[in-house]
């Protein structure tokens, strides 16, 4: 016959207690992007500086979080349509969605490869961007915080149009000559939508 035994028990309990603790701090989390995200893409000219925004995207993402620090993001990808993107000056808008083909690409996309975390809060997110139908990695520098259960996120990266097949635009019978690089700027929250603890 058995005979029990408390002490064996008791460091059984433990044992399950330490790792349930352990997969607690180290979650892995589906979120979606929240609304009013803050998107800009800026560029020069011959005649003056100019920048063209928008607030609509959808997106998801896979993050691990311990405590209140995101440690990696195992997967994301967000998308917004082009002619979503304005500068507040039609003639401009129009110009911009013949370049970038929006009547035959009406969505750009950005899929995450990878994710690699710095310090202070900092990372370097690359993925693939399409626009106007071409895909190019690109790598963003981000900064990252925790609030209430929202990841909020800040990032630039630099491109060209030429990188994405795209002739710089040029207006005025071409006397006013876009310039070819551009910074792409954003500032979005991911909200979770479901938590399961990583195995």
């Amino acid at each position: 016959m058995r005979t029990f035994n408390p002490i064996k028990l008791l460091s059984l309990f433990s044992l399950l207690l330490g790792l349930s603790l352990g997969n607690t701090l180290l979650a892995q989390d589906q979120y979606k992007l929240a609304a009013k995200p803050e998107l800009k893409v800026k560029g020069t000219s011959t005649l003056h500086d100019w920048e063209m925004t928008s607030a609509q995207a959808q997106g998801t993402a896979e993050m691990v979080l311990e405590g209140a620090t995101l440690k990696n993001v195992k997967a994301a990808s967000v998308t917004m349509k082009t002619q979503s993107i304005k500068s507040g000056t039609a003639k401009m808008d129009d110009l911009a969605y013949e370049s970038l083909k929006a009547s035959k690409f009406p969505d750009i996309t950005f899929t995450l490869t990878s994710f690699r975390a710095l310090d202070n809060n900092r990372g370097l997110a690359t993925g693939n961007l399409t626009i106007a139908g071409t895909t190019k990695p690109v790598t963003f520098n981000v900064e990252t915080s925790t609030k209430s259960n929202l990841v909020q996120m800040a990032g630039e990266a630099n491109i060209k149009f030429t990188d994405f097949g795209i002739k710089p635009p040029t207006a005025l019978l071409g006397t006013v000559k876009t310039g070819n690089e551009l910074k792409i700027n954003f500032k979005v929250g991911f909200q979770p939508v479901a938590s399961y603890t990583k195995n």
